[in-house]
């Protein structure tokens, strides 16, 4: 009888300490520090001015340009599966979520897709989004290959020359071959970074079937203005013509506090430095495993704990490099005028 009690207060204990273990799990799931920095830079709602074209700023490194005759973005992807999905599933785009983002964003028609490289958090939605709205997909060949796998029309797809200039209306698009972020992570470099999707992709797959393909820096002129997107905080040394200024950078900064010095400094040297801008946009800052919702999610404890990740330290490591620029953040869903952005 007395064992008998004694295994069941060992039960009852092993029990209580689960529960609080899932219950300290769940806690530190559901803690999102959120910098101080968001608030400090970021411009408020849109004073609905229309020329000469507006931004929207849509979640991770999705961006839409539309000026009234012509809209085109990049990524499109809007599905983001949550975490539990990528890392222990398979995933695909999900078209009733999909659907609901084109309506809220007032996304009906488009000219051109082009995802900055071939991850699932960029390219896995576009021949979808491409699909429904009529867009010219413009990718690598492993972005063609996500593209096959679903069937989106030939005529719709579309491989960049690089340096090559390409017209959408009065946007003028140039191509530049460029580097992502350098994973800390050994595994992961090896497995996701400098390899290609060599056959058609079918989902739903596994994220590591998203291979990189070519990563690319986007340079846009409209009229007179001047923009840049970067993706992903990688860089590629002498890669980008010395003819181009920016107005306006679009800046990825996930991952970019996890570097060393000498990598950060590299990143302001190759690629800041050259570009000149006037005006900083972080990009790829929110957790893309959330949904996309009224206001942006950033990673949460457990995240920040496994990959050493630290958002306010990735914005000071932009901060103290560009003393002389201004940093803009977007709020999501609103269509900024360029000029506002630019003020």
């Amino acid at each position: 009888m007395k064992s008998n009690h004694v295994f069941k207060k060992l039960v009852c204990i092993i029990s209580i300490i689960l529960l609080l273990s899932i219950l300290a799990l769940v806690i530190l799931l559901n803690i999102r520090p959120r910098p101080d920095v968001l608030e400090k830079y970021e411009l408020g709602k849109s004073i609905g001015t229309n020329l000469p074209f507006t931004v929207t700023f849509l979640g991770n490194t999705n961006l839409l340009f539309d000026d009234g005759e012509n809209a085109w973005m990049t990524d499109a992807f809007f599905t983001r599966p949550p975490a539990r999905e990528v890392l222990f599933g398979e995933i695909k785009p999900d078209e009733q979520v999909i659907r609901k983002t084109l309506g809220k964003a007032g996304i009906e028609k488009l000219d051109m897709i082009v995802p900055v490289h071939s991850h699932f958090d960029h390219a896995m939605d576009a021949a979808m989004v491409a699909d429904f709205t009529g867009a010219t997909l413009f990718g690598s060949s492993s972005t063609m290959n996500i593209a096959k796998g679903y069937k989106l029309d030939e005529q719709q797809r579309l491989i960049p020359h690089w340096d090559s200039l390409y017209t959408i209306g009065k946007f003028e698009i140039r191509f530049i071959k460029s580097r992502h972020w350098q994973y800390p992570d050994e595994e992961r470099r090896e497995a996701l970074l400098n390899n290609e999707i060599i056959d058609s992709l079918f989902t739903p797959a596994c994220y590591k079937e998203y291979k990189e393909g070519d990563s690319y820096t986007i340079l846009v002129s409209y009229d007179s203005l001047n923009l840049a997107i970067q993706g992903s905080a990688g860089y590629r040394q002498g890669s980008l013509p010395t003819d181009f200024k920016a107005d306006v950078l679009f800046l990825a900064i996930a991952g970019l506090e996890t570097m060393d010095v000498n990598y950060k400094d590299e990143y302001q040297e190759y690629l800041i430095d050259p570009l000149q801008p006037k005006v900083l946009v972080p990009i790829h800052w929110d957790d893309f495993t959330t949904p996309l919702g009224d206001e942006l999610k950033t990673t949460n404890l457990i995240f920040n704990w496994k990959f050493k990740s630290n958002l306010g330290q990735a914005f000071n490591e932009i901060e103290v490099r560009n003393r002389e620029k201004t940093i803009k953040v977007l709020k999501p869903w609103e269509r900024y005028n360029i000029l506002e952005i630019m003020k």
